[in-house]
């Protein structure tokens, strides 16, 4: 049989015996008495032995264990660059690398890594996001059928009425519907049989993270993990991609009002028009690419580890006005936005090389700013007491709320904003306060700048004084 699995150490002496067993690491079948010598040897008595039904779940998941550069099995893990290498990879591309430990150790507790239960959420909430675009993709399609069928109840009303010259024109135009509903529904099962493929991948991608949890080694899972981990990443950016264009059709139709007095040299009866606009699907975010091990890193509290290194720098276009950056923060295209108080109504665009790209306009004079998402930000506005939510691809304030008190530093975190308006205000996408910090943040105006960390949910608000770092907890952690 095709499918019979072979003992490996038997084959090797040229005898067929069936095998009982599959060892993970040496990747090959045991028949019952190789096990019982497989396991009596030192070398070999701790490997991960599983049923060959057990190996036939995992038999068709690729996890590749050898160096494509020099075609020896990964041994060793470098934590510097986070890559698995051979013996070979050492001296020609890791010798000054400190952090370089045994794969197995690296591997160890595999299956509690943060990775892998990030993979597990990122297929599962990317699942869920394409049962929604599908479900309203669906309903989309039902809207082209019901805006059809209303359309051709009006023509038929209208026949009625126009007797012998309507049934001409309304061959003419159910033809123009026919056809502009096909365009319209063959783009829609295009997009679905797209979108359903996407999800039969993840689908068949989390089948497998499951099986390589259950029944693959560690070293598998911990590379499986990553190898999966990255065509997961590129399914996303697909769908992302996808859903990023995606546009509603809606059929309409315009009746002739001259239909009836001019019906001897009327040509048409109406006009058939396709109206598109954009969905408001978001594409919820899940952590794909995350550390299976924790790297080392320097403990901040003192400023004294603390050890900046210039990467780049940049002269800003000058009109020979005065200028003061309040406020900057990196887009998720690597570009930086830049923030001038003393530049009324713009936002300044540079690349990461210092090339102008644009200047993105906004209402009055920019404090400060924080990236939402691809096409979002917020912007705070100083004295004038409000900030807005503006969508720099099109160009629309999407939001604007108004405070009570001068708005000055803004950071975005987990759907909430975080605004420094004499304390700290916490408020929903929406503008509703959450919760107010009361934490001085100074009376100057320099002295408002906010970064939030996600890692340790601190705060750092930064200020002529020293910077200060606040705790979930409200207190004052520590000043720098």
């Amino acid at each position: 049989m095709s499918d019979l699995i072979l003992c490996g150490p038997c084959g090797y002496a040229e005898n067929n015996e069936k095998a009982e067993k599959w060892c993970t690491v040496c990747e090959e079948g045991l028949c019952a008495d190789c096990e019982k010598v497989h396991k009596s040897i030192k070398t070999t008595r701790n490997h991960r032995l599983i049923s060959t039904e057990d190996y036939r779940q995992i038999e068709n998941i690729s996890v590749s264990l050898n160096c494509e550069d020099h075609d020896k099995r990964f041994e060793l893990y470098c934590k510097t660059h986070d890559v698995a290498v051979c013996l070979g990879c050492v001296p020609s591309h890791h010798r000054t690398c400190s952090d370089v430990i045994p794969l197995d150790k690296a591997a160890a507790n595999a299956k509690q890594s943060t990775a892998l239960a990030d993979l597990e959420d990122t297929l599962t909430l990317t699942i869920q996001n394409l049962e929604q675009i599908i479900n309203d993709r669906d309903s989309a399609m039902e809207k082209l059928e019901s805006q059809k069928q209303s359309i051709k109840n009006t023509i038929y009303a209208t026949r009625a009425r126009i007797m012998d010259k309507l049934a001409d024109l309304e061959q003419k135009l159910l033809l123009e519907l026919d056809s502009k509903h096909g365009d319209c529904k063959s783009y829609e099962s295009k997009l679905l049989t797209h979108l359903k493929k996407s999800e039969r991948d993840l689908s068949c991608l989390r089948e497998q993270t499951s099986q390589l949890k259950s029944f693959a080694s560690d070293i598998q899972l911990f590379l499986g993990t990553r190898q999966i981990n990255e065509t997961v990443f590129k399914e996303v950016e697909s769908v992302k991609e996808r859903i990023k264009s995606l546009k509603n059709y809606e059929i309409n139709f315009t009746l002739n009002p001259s239909l009836t007095a001019l019906m001897k040299d009327s040509d048409q009866i109406g006009k058939l028009f396709i109206k598109t606009t954009k969905t408001n699907l978001l594409f919820k975010e899940a952590k794909v690419d995350q550390a299976q091990i924790e790297l080392r890193m320097p403990d901040t509290n003192d400023i004294n580890n603390v050890r900046l290194q210039l990467k780049n720098k940049f002269e800003v276009k000058k009109e020979g006005k005065p200028m003061w950056f309040s406020g900057c923060t990196v887009l998720p295209s690597g570009n930086l936005l830049i923030a001038d108080y003393f530049a009324r109504g713009v936002l300044m665009d540079y690349s990461e090389n210092g090339k102008h790209i644009r200047d993105i306009s906004c209402s009055s004079s920019p404090f400060d700013l924080t990236v939402i998402d691809n096409d979002r930000i917020a912007v705070t506005y100083g004295n004038e007491k409000y900030i807005e939510i503006l969508n720099i691809e099109n160009n629309i304030v999407e939001r604007k709320v108004k405070f009570e008190k001068d708005c000055y530093g803004i950071s975005y975190q987990d759907s909430q904003l975080y605004i420094i308006i004499g304390g700290i205000v916490i408020t929903d996408m929406t503008g509703n306060v959450l919760k107010t910090l009361d934490i001085y943040c100074g009376t100057n105006l320099k002295a408002t700048k906010i970064e939030f960390m996600l890692q340790r949910k601190h705060m750092y608000i930064v200020s002529p004084w020293p910077v200060r770092q606040y705790g979930n907890t409200r207190r004052n952690l520590q000043s720098i």
